[in-house]
């Protein structure tokens, strides 16, 4: 009975194992730049950001997206920070939808945010994501992203889930080596 029993449980580890990533539950902050804050440096790391239209949603959208994100990584997650716990900071500064449709707009999305991963309001990693939609014709070198989206026009809440995913993919993943920032 217990070499089945072991034998089922490889059998689940060897085929069913997700990602592993290099810690269980962690803090989510989701804010976003307020019109005071327009200096053009993030409170958290220093670095340049450029601010722009942020819809007034954002933060509510991108924290969904974070937490979904997170649920399908087999991360699970708590609101806010707690002493001791790592924790997602992710400061948006600009959130613009789109206007137009699918496949034809007048001004594209465009979505920026940095993710921090802190502990103790100390900042450990940092993945920056700047999209702003461009026609294919304006830049050939983004041909793989336009088929990836089914050659249309996306919206900010889509950008901004592809930064999300690319965002976790970064900071959660236990590097290597000392990796401190990513883009």
């Amino acid at each position: 009975m217990l070499f089945a029993f072991l034998l089922v449980l490889a059998f689940v580890l060897a085929f069913d194992a997700g990602p592993l990533y290099s810690f269980g539950d962690v803090g989510v902050v989701v804010e976003q730049l307020k019109e005071t804050d327009q200096a053009g440096a993030c409170p958290y790391c220093g670095r340049h950001i450029n601010p722009g239209v942020i819809h007034t949603e954002a933060s509510a959208l991108v924290k969904e997206k974070l937490k979904t994100a997170l649920t399908d990584r087999n991360v699970g997650y708590s609101e806010g920070k707690k002493t001791g716990q790592p924790y997602i900071n992710v400061l948006i500064y600009r959130f613009q939808e789109r206007k137009g449709g699918n496949y034809a707009v007048e001004k594209p999305a465009s979505v920026a945010f940095h993710m921090h991963l802190m502990k103790d309001n100390v900042v450990g990693k940092i993945f920056e994501y700047t999209e702003d939609q461009k026609a294919l014709s304006q830049n050939l070198f983004t041909v793989g992203k336009f088929f990836q989206r089914g050659g249309r026009w996306v919206t900010a809440d889509k950008l901004a889930e592809e930064g999300i995913n690319a965002g976790l993919d970064y900071l959660l993943v236990e590097p290597e080596g000392a990796v401190e920032t990513g883009k």
